[in-house]
């Protein structure tokens, strides 16, 4: 009787203990299960935007209109090629702190659409570090435009030592662009040179081709604008100053 009476007690307890274990293991697993999940990350990762087709030979790829031209310090005493509608940005070092600032005038045919100062980022901590004043033109008429700039003290009167900056823009109408298609070949003459072959089989000259279609074979569509001020020793064809380019896919 005593051995029955151990034995159930026995079974009792052991059933006992099972059922705690299992809602011990429920509980935890429900934890550990909720833990996971909040630990997964399941935020979309940001995807950068890719930023447009730039190129630093000047030209413009595509196939538009008007196009925007980019002026710093480099560009000081050259000339630009423009038509009605294109937009001219330049961009002079500045630092307001030590009374200097660039005192700008331009010619009427250019329309200033805006007049920005903006301390550089990498230095914007420092006290007195030096920014950029950026002007953006709206070209709205034609033959030659001009803009000048003296760095100088607004008290102070022109003596002709200041620095300064001039940028000369040759706007020319539309129709005088040349608009072809072409294919771009690779010449080896004096010591090799990339060209391009109109449609027409005239022999183009381009000054300023940009690297991503120097490919002999590449078929292009394109304007440009003549040259005929300059000299190349290449003595191939036409000298011309890409403004637009796209491949032909």
């Amino acid at each position: 009787m005593n051995i029955r009476l151990f034995t159930v007690a026995a079974v009792v307890l052991l059933v006992c203990m099972t059922c705690g274990c299992v809602s011990e293991s429920d509980d935890t697993g429900e934890y550990e299960s909720n833990a996971s999940i909040d630990d997964i990350n399941t935020t979309t990762p940001d995807v950068e935007e890719q930023p447009g087709i730039t190129d630093n030979s000047g030209v413009s790829i595509g196939t538009m209109s008007n196009v925007t031209q980019h002026f710093s310090e480099n560009e000081s005493q050259s000339t630009a090629y423009a038509i009605i509608g294109d937009t001219i940005i330049v961009t002079l070092q500045e630092n307001p702190t030590t009374g200097y600032s660039w005192n700008m005038t331009y010619s009427e045919g250019l329309k200033l659409k805006e007049d920005v100062y903006a301390e550089a980022s990498i230095r914007a901590e420092m006290v007195g570090a030096p920014g950029y004043h950026t002007w953006i033109f709206e070209v709205t008429d034609m033959d030659e435009q001009n803009i000048s700039a003296i760095y100088i003290r607004p008290w102070e009167e022109p003596t002709g030592t200041e620095d300064s900056y001039e940028l000369t823009i040759d706007v020319i109408p539309e129709s005088e662009l040349i608009t072809d298609t072409g294919i771009v070949t690779y010449n080896n003459l004096e010591g090799g040179f990339y060209g391009i072959i109109g449609a027409d089989d005239t022999n183009y000259d381009p000054i300023n081709l940009p690297d991503d279609f120097k490919t002999d074979g590449t078929e292009i569509r394109f304007t440009a604008y003549q040259r005929d001020d300059m000299m190349s020793f290449h003595m191939w064809g036409q000298i011309i100053e890409l403004r637009t380019i796209s491949p032909i896919l």
